[in-house]
């Protein structure tokens, strides 16, 4: 399975709006980590359900369980957000990505629910930007921005690093040993 620097390819590339990368080093950490996927946990409007609640339930949750939270805004036309879903459905050593849980929300189905105001009031606490695709963020314990894609490669990078997002999820639990 080839993995691509997802992280340098989505800051290099525009963002999708609404109107081949380099294959990555093998993921680091503990060889002897079993492999796992990405902790993804997809919201999708139900009724009776309002998102920033939904949203809060699930933060909560994966705080109080242990993990970092990202916040993952996402379009299905978005190309650079199909490169990243593909990322996401790669395996990694649980050290490397064990301790993250991404909280997904796809543009779509809140529009075609016609809800599109929960999801860009969501999107607006973590960026004043609507209709820019991917947003990819993580979130303190308080559910405050901390560090978004496009940062975490910028320091990757300052520090000599290949920017992965798995190499990103690392590098959080590296900083929390400290």
């Amino acid at each position: 399975m080839v993995r691509r620097a997802l992280l340098a390819v989505l800051a290099a590339a525009p963002a999708c709006r609404a109107s081949a990368s380099d294959p990555a080093p093998a993921p680091r950490g503990d060889e002897a980590s079993p492999m796992v996927g990405y902790d993804v946990r997809e919201l999708r409007p139900r009724d009776g359900h309002r998102l920033a609640e939904d949203f809060e339930r699930l933060r909560t949750r994966a705080v109080a369980e242990g993990k970092h939270v990202v916040a993952y805004f996402s379009a299905d036309w978005c190309e650079a957000c199909r490169r990243l879903d593909l990322e996401l459905g790669n395996l990694h050593p649980a050290a490397s990505i064990g301790h993250v849980r991404i909280l997904k929300m796809v543009e779509e189905p809140w529009e075609a629910a016609t809800r599109m105001n929960e999801f860009n009031d969501l999107r607006t606490r973590f960026s004043p930007a609507v209709g820019t695709y991917p947003l990819f963020v993580l979130l303190d314990d308080d559910g405050r921005p901390v560090e978004e894609m496009r940062e975490a490669k910028a320091r990757l990078e300052g520090l000599g690093l290949e920017p992965t997002v798995a190499l990103w999820f690392e590098s959080i639990a590296a900083q929390d040993a400290q």
